[in-house]
């Protein structure tokens, strides 16, 4: 760890502007698509009137969205992701294009409450991975893209790019991986095995098991608990989950603990509304920055394909660079 006064300091970023991300209550992403969006619906109703203005220039972009070349023959014309394994190309694809489209909606006035969100958690955490920040770009990109919600209704920036998407003539392919990547969530999962380059893995409270590449290289060994987000197949054509950020390694405390977090944390009841509200938690949390605080301080140490973490995000004591630890 470096000095507090350090401006490379994890302490020093904390110590600026918090970030306000939205409301602590809300609907998940499964019934988004009856919830109305009075962000999205404004800047599509508007946005013909900003691109003849010159404030944004989605020339490209919509070209790129109507593209209708079926996705791996897309994948396998790009040089950069030639080599990568198809599923995480086709990830990845749809990543890089979205923050083109979002680097040039945020420009505008109707998304202020986004830009102010992202650059105040940019600079409390210092978002580039160790040993800056435990906070990875794959991490905090997809926090900023798909799980900042804003409003009763928790628009994110992935859900106002599929309505602008839409008005834009984006093609069902982009769209429906597009979904996936919104509908995403990080997860808490047991490492059940290895063979080869596939990990299965089952998430912790809702028992769904998955066979998934790691495209950071990590495989582990059966019994690890791995904080990840866990993308499902993105085409029917294939099988593989994709692992897609750099896995966080739980070092302690132990399944045993974990499991009783969660049943601590999330209401007793039936089975469906405690699966709801487990998604609701591990996408929202109980405020905005409820995961990335608990990874902040949880840090332990390092490899290039793994993060290591120890604590638990309830209890401030358990976590190493939690103030009240130190005490």
């Amino acid at each position: 760890m470096t000095k507090k006064n350090d401006p490379q300091s994890w302490e020093w970023s904390k110590a600026r502007a918090k970030a306000a991300t939205g409301p602590k209550s809300g609907t998940t992403t499964k019934n988004r698509k009856a919830i109305r969006r009075p962000i999205a619906e404004k800047l599509v109703q508007r946005l013909p009137r900003h691109m003849r203005s010159e404030a944004i220039d989605l020339t490209a972009t919509k070209e790129s969205l109507r593209n209708t070349m079926p996705f791996l023959e897309r994948v396998a014309s790009e040089s950069s992701l030639q080599d990568l394994h198809p599923a995480h190309a086709c990830y990845v694809l749809v990543q890089n294009e979205l923050s083109r489209l979002v680097e040039q909606l945020t420009r505008l006035p109707e998304l202020d409450r986004f830009s102010r969100a992202v650059s105040l958690a940019e600079d409390e955490y210092l978002p580039s991975g160790p040993p800056m920040s435990p906070l990875t770009h794959s991490f905090f990109n997809s926090w900023a893209f798909f799980d900042l919600g804003v409003g009763a209704g928790r628009e994110t920036l992935g859900t106002i790019s599929l309505a602008v998407g839409k008005a834009l003539g984006m093609g069902a392919e982009f769209e429906r991986v597009l979904d996936l990547f919104q509908d995403s969530a990080m997860g808490v999962f047991e490492h059940e095995g290895v063979e080869g380059e596939i990990l299965t893995l089952r998430e912790l409270v809702t028992g769904r098991v998955c066979r998934a590449i790691c495209p950071s290289g990590y495989r582990g060994v059966a019994g690890q608990l791995l904080y990840a987000r866990v993308l499902p197949p993105p085409l029917p054509q294939l099988e593989e989950h994709v692992v897609f950020t750099t896995p966080y390694r739980l070092l302690a405390p132990g399944k045993v603990e974990w499991q009783a977090y969660f049943d601590r944390t999330l209401p007793e009841g039936p089975p469906a509304n405690r699966l709801a509200a487990h998604r609701t938690l591990m996408k929202w949390g109980p405020a905005g920055n409820y995961w990335s605080e608990f990874v902040f301080e949880a840090y332990m140490n390092h490899r290039p394909e793994v993060i290591f973490l120890a604590g638990l995000p309830d209890v401030s004591s358990s976590r190493p660079h939690s103030p009240d630890y130190r005490k």
